[in-house]
């Protein structure tokens, strides 16, 4: 028995030593999105902040696939130990659940919520050369030409917000899968979509550059920065709201002490002024949530979407 104690206590004393002396090597930030996504833009700014302050580099990797599931697995499955974190969006955390008939992980079980470092409008775009100039354009060319039009299915929270304007509208358009929202923007600007959600953040840069034209606010209020593109329930639609925010999360059982080290140093990162003026350049908004409120919010959002994909009507895949 003494023997055993012994065993514990030496355990206990190693756990806490490792805990007091984090960080101690490189972090790994697992982005589950291509380069130059909105939250790759958003991980790689507050890993450039917060590496100085916690003394260790902090790596941005990008895992895309199968609408970030293939990187939210990856960290699942890794040590809860506070250095390998993954940043997560409302496409990678809440969706799944509301459009996957088996979800590949439990999200508020497998992970442990560390904090919200931004938030971004969605807007529905089309190329700057498409026949149609807003949404009632846009439904009339779908209901003349059934089954032909066509948009990038890059991200859960673009699917689900799709399928309601489809059921909405009572029109068809085709989900093309995608890697990620910067390949279905590219095909959209080559002609070979018809229409394509995306952040604002991804969205603007192809607006301002007259690639792209905004149809409508797939979120609830209209965006300054584009202030006379109307929403969707301004058209008609009713309690169409897609937001989308972007967080980081750590496998579940990662040491409390290092989720309030690593939370502080992010809050004070999303706070500054230099990541907070690269965020309006990346048309994104800095937020910041603790831990709890954090987790508090990925349960309403995964709620959220499983009532519209139920009263929807939405298959789930």
């Amino acid at each position: 028995m003494k023997t055993i104690l012994a065993a514990v206590a030496l355990a206990l004393c190693a756990t806490a030593h490792a805990q007091s002396d984090y960080p101690n090597q490189a972090i790994h930030l697992v982005v589950p999105f291509p380069p130059g996504s909105t939250s790759d833009i958003a991980a790689r700014a507050v890993a450039q902040k917060i590496a100085g302050p916690l003394g260790q580099p902090v790596l941005v990797e990008n895992r895309p696939g199968a609408n970030g599931a293939l990187g939210m697995q990856a960290v699942a499955r890794a040590r809860p130990d506070g250095y390998t974190l993954v940043v997560g969006s409302v496409s990678s955390t809440a969706v799944p659940a509301a459009i996957m008939k088996t979800p590949p992980f439990d999200l508020l079980r497998e992970f442990q919520p560390v904090a919200v470092i931004a938030g971004t409008t969605l807007v529905l775009m089309a190329a700057k050369e498409a026949p149609y100039d807003s949404v009632a354009d846009l439904l009339a060319a779908a209901r003349k030409a059934p089954g032909s039009m066509t948009y990038g299915n890059s991200a859960g929270l673009f699917l689900l917000a799709m399928e309601s304007l489809k059921i909405q509208s009572r029109t068809d358009f085709r989900a093309i899968a995608y890697k990620g929202p910067g390949d279905a923007a590219n095909d959209l600007v080559g002609g070979r979509l018809s229409v394509q959600p995306d952040s604002l953040g991804s969205a603007t840069r192809l607006i301002q550059a007259g690639r792209t034209k905004p149809l409508a606010v797939l979120s609830g209020k209209r965006t300054s920065a584009f202030p006379q593109v109307p929403t969707m329930q301004e058209l008609g639609y009713k309690d169409f709201d897609f937001n989308s925010w972007i967080g980081i999360l750590a496998p579940a059982g990662t040491p409390e002490p290092i989720v309030e080290r690593l939370h502080r140093e992010i809050a004070r990162a999303v706070a500054a002024d230099d990541v907070r003026q690269s965020y309006v350049a990346a048309g994104m908004d800095p937020v910041s949530m603790t831990p709890t409120e954090y987790r508090a919010l990925l349960a309403r959002e995964t709620a959220k979407y499983q009532r519209i994909v139920q009263e929807a009507g939405i298959e789930k895949q």
